[in-house]
């Protein structure tokens, strides 16, 4: 009988432990899933767009996509 209890008191654990994996494997599912929404939303021309230096420092990327639009170059 004894060592029924302690054979359900390890299952018991076990099992306790595989659901605290579970939740933190969902977890890491749902990030992984936004990480790849956003990535998928980023422009590969921005990668090709070098930054500008102008008189007031270096200009940024979106600088550049702005720059392009409106001088109608998309």
């Amino acid at each position: 009988m004894e060592q029924i209890l302690n054979l359900l008191t390890t299952l018991c654990t076990k099992v306790d432990s595989m659901d605290g994996e579970i939740q933190k494997l969902k977890k890491q599912a749902s990030s992984q899933q936004h990480d790849i929404k956003y990535a998928e939303l980023r422009r590969s021309e921005d990668d090709k767009i070098p930054d500008l230096e102008g008189d007031v420092g270096k200009l940024h990327k979106t600088h550049n996509v702005c720059v392009n639009t409106a001088a109608g170059t998309s």
